[in-house]
């Protein structure tokens, strides 16, 4: 093998060595791999010029040997590595940062620069005429767009699409009846990542014509429906308030733009009402929504609105047992022993700003109650650095002082209505002489309170930091329990 060979063959190691390097190469820096590409790009010219070949003229050894043919063959590489560069510094030099992200924009603009590549080495390298060859490609061009014609609407679809940048990757959109998150734009479709985790791939022709709803679009405003029908016995003026108070119960909701309950079709077995509130991220669309929905049904009960779309009656019996078998720690109570409770349970109104409850670690006892919102919405706070903090807003069926009915044992609270509330009271009182009769019950209760404050994360506010008392959690709560209550 003489020289001329072995350069040869040197060129196409080079540029195999360039494919396995963008087929295979795993370095993540793409400086690193640009800097690869730049040295084998190199190392071609190099071998160019040593033969003396260059891909702005014909090969050399034009008399149809296999030099020739090595030669343009190694002219056409060039062209291809060099196209391969330039489509990248272009995208990186011309292309902003944040389209630089959008594939459509990347593989037109490196198709662009392919074409322009091809038609430079078919003149340089073949010297043929490129104007004979671009007409007859046009011709060619208009038969090969006819047999891809719906291809071809989805492409320039996409580009009309990008154009006018109705979303981009990682909004959340609807496209017609399509829901989802966009995780990739390409030449034929957008793709959605929808609710049951699932890909959905939509045309970009069927995107064009479609409706487009960006609920990412603006970034801080995201609206969220809730419908709900009613029997029409109600008067709707009742149902409104029930409604917005549920929205004022509801955490997260923006003050502005204003949150809105509306009246929208009349019938002989309902009436359909919609709720509308404002959040700032669509990630908490569904949870706000369900809120919306658990929030509606609560106030809705409170004032004795049924939901039975085709009952007419409103009469309610249990209000004050239903509220009490609510609470988590009364549910291992008989009927009779609810019933006797809820005989003692005071009842009390409060408007807007007013104090309901106030306790601290140091309240006397005659001063423990639990407070049962029944209807409106009130507001926990807490003091800190000399400010009231609302810690969150509570209504129908939630209760403040549990710990503090039951075992003695409360926190610095207060409970201030937001809007009209009305609550019951229980007294401490009334709870002693079940708790005497039937010890066990009362180890039931300790059991229920310890569980729902550690669901709720306060069970470490509720037990002071100074109690120094000897045994477990429960064998404290159990002492307070049988000091307040006078158990043996």
């Amino acid at each position: 093998m003489n020289f001329i060979d072995r350069v040869i063959a040197f060129g196409f190691g080079i540029f195999l060595l360039d494919f396995l390097a963008w087929r295979f190469l795993t370095i993540k820096d793409d400086r690193a791999k640009f800097a690869v590409r730049i040295f084998l790009f190199a190392m071609l010219c190099y071998v160019l010029w040593t033969c003396e070949i260059s891909p702005f003229q014909i090969a050399p050894w034009p008399d149809g040997s296999a030099h020739h043919v090595f030669a343009q063959c190694l002219e056409f590489l060039w062209w291809l590595q060099a196209a391969q560069i330039i489509s990248v510094v272009l995208r990186k030099a011309v292309l902003p940062t944040a389209i630089q992200r959008d594939r459509l924009l990347r593989d037109v603009l490196q198709a662009l620069v392919f074409v322009g590549a091809a038609v430079a080495a078919i003149a340089y390298v073949l010297k043929l005429p490129v104007g004979g060859l671009l007409a007859t490609s046009g011709a060619f061009a208009i038969v090969i767009g006819l047999a891809v014609q719906s291809t071809l609407s989805d492409v320039f679809s996409g580009v009309v699409l990008n154009a006018t940048k109705p979303f981009h990757v990682g909004d959340f959109v609807s496209i017609g009846e399509t829901h989802g998150e966009v995780v990739e734009r390409t030449w034929r479709a957008t793709t959605l990542l929808n609710e049951q985790g699932n890909f959905v791939l939509v045309p970009n022709s069927t995107a064009a014509k479609a409706n487009i709803v960006n609920e990412s679009r603006p970034p801080q405003l995201h609206g969220v429906k809730v419908k709900v029908r009613v029997s029409p016995a109600f008067r709707p003026a009742m149902v409104i308030d029930a409604l917005e108070d549920a929205i004022v119960g509801t955490s997260g909701v923006l003050a502005q733009p204003k949150a809105s309950v509306n009246a929208q079709i009349i019938h002989r077995h309902f009436i359909e009402y919609e709720i509308l509130v404002y959040i700032s991220s669509a990630t908490r669309k569904f949870v706000t929504q369900n809120e919306v929905i658990d929030q509606a049904h609560r106030h809705l009960a409170a004032r004795g609105i049924d939901l039975n779309t085709r009952s007419s009656s409103s009469k309610d019996l249990g209000a004050r047992q239903r509220l009490l078998r609510g609470i988590e720690m009364f549910r291992s109570l008989t009927d009779e022993q609810i019933e006797g409770l809820s005989r003692a349970m005071e009842p009390a109104v409060f408007f807007a700003n007013e104090l309901i409850y106030q306790a601290g670690s140091n309240s006397s006892d005659e001063r423990r109650a639990l407070y049962i919102v029944s209807s409106g919405v009130a507001a926990m706070l807490t003091q800190h650095q000399g400010k009231d903090v609302e810690l969150q807003r509570i209504g129908p069926g939630d209760a403040v002082g549990r710990a503090g009915i039951l075992t003695g044992i409360t926190i610095s609270l207060k409970l201030r209505a937001v809007g009209r509330v009305s609550i019951f009271r229980l007294q401490k009182e009334a709870l002693t002489p079940i708790l005497q009769q039937y010890p066990e019950i009362g180890k039931e209760m300790l059991e229920s309170l310890m569980d729902y404050q550690a669901h709720e994360a306060e069970i470490t506010r509720d037990v002071p930091a100074h109690a120094d008392e000897g045994g477990t959690l429960f064998d404290r709560l159990l002492l307070g329990m049988r000091r307040l209550h006078g158990m043996a």
